[in-house]
């Protein structure tokens, strides 16, 4: 999806969120749900052909596949999280917005847990020498 289209959804979702808080707040949190989706998925498929092309740059440099894995893993924790939050607040709802965030942050050191093994592995063997 091109940008002007993009920014053309937007618009007309602002506009539409606008009218509806006014008698139907909960649709309008609906829409702006759905419309904060909808973006995600253009710019995500307009992505993909980068994050291929990225991809094989990893592979070129001999960066190991599961650092690849990882990285890809905390972008889609980050935009998922990023729109969660972003939703949240929208609704009214920082205190949840700040939970999810906090969430987020954890399931990225979670995920980079075993990269901060070897890291400190290979630490070790250094200090050794």
């Amino acid at each position: 999806m091109e940008l002007t289209a993009i920014v053309g959804l937007g618009v007309t979702a602002v506009a539409l969120i606008v009218l509806l808080r006014q008698y139907r707040p909960e649709y309008a949190l609906l829409c702006s749900v759905l419309c904060s989706v909808l973006i995600f998925a253009a710019v995500l498929s307009g992505l993909l052909p980068a994050l291929s092309e990225l991809e094989n740059w990893l592979y070129s440099l001999s960066v190991k596949g599961e650092y690849t894995a990882v990285l890809f893993k905390a972008l889609g924790i980050c935009f998922i999280t990023q729109i969660a939050c972003d939703s949240c607040r929208d609704a009214g709802e920082s205190a949840i917005a700040s939970k999810i965030e906090l969430a987020g942050k954890f399931a990225l050191v979670v995920l980079a847990l075993p990269m901060f093994r070897e890291i400190l592995q290979i630490a070790l063997t250094f200090m050794a020498l």
